[in-house]
């Protein structure tokens, strides 16, 4: 699919037309990045599949809003959070971050507005004991899997 343009509609135009194209395929988990358009595309078209998060698209939006070698404290910790699967260590973490003074307030507001109100897309704290698939914190997984397929 290209588009000049994010918007919900015409995302949701294309899923459906995947969908409608192949109507015995259901996904039962969808891995995308942080875009609200696509996000909001897929629960439409997909009400009952189970949208994640990619780790590495998170990492990516999340280091465009500081300058990590500035913080580079703040970024191994950050890096450390996204990435653990202990509920302790998260917790944590996040308190470290979140407390700590020298790390920029708009970060602090930043993570807990954009990224806390959607753990269960990405943590792998909420993602314990699933299928490869679903634990998966890349949409590269199934990427290399296609490209596997094709080759």
């Amino acid at each position: 699919m290209l588009t000049s343009s994010g918007m919900t509609d015409i995302i949701s135009f294309f899923v459906k037309w995947v969908r409608d194209a192949s109507p015995s395929v259901w996904p039962r988990v969808i891995m995308t990045d942080h875009d609200q358009a696509q996000i909001a595309a897929l629960k439409f078209v997909y009400p009952h599949s189970w949208i994640f998060l990619c780790t590495w698209h998170m990492l990516h939006a999340i280091q465009t809003h500081f300058v990590t070698n500035q913080f580079q404290a703040l970024w191994d910790k950050i890096k450390a959070w996204v990435k653990t699967e202990d509920v302790a260590k998260f917790l944590k973490i996040w308190d470290e971050i979140s407390s700590d003074p020298s790390v920029p307030q708009s970060i602090v507001k930043y993570l807990a507005t954009e990224w806390l109100q959607v753990l269960h897309m990405w943590s792998k704290v909420a993602r314990k004991n699933r299928s490869i698939y679903e634990e998966g914190d890349t949409n590269m997984l199934i990427k290399s899997y296609v490209f596997y397929l094709l080759a």
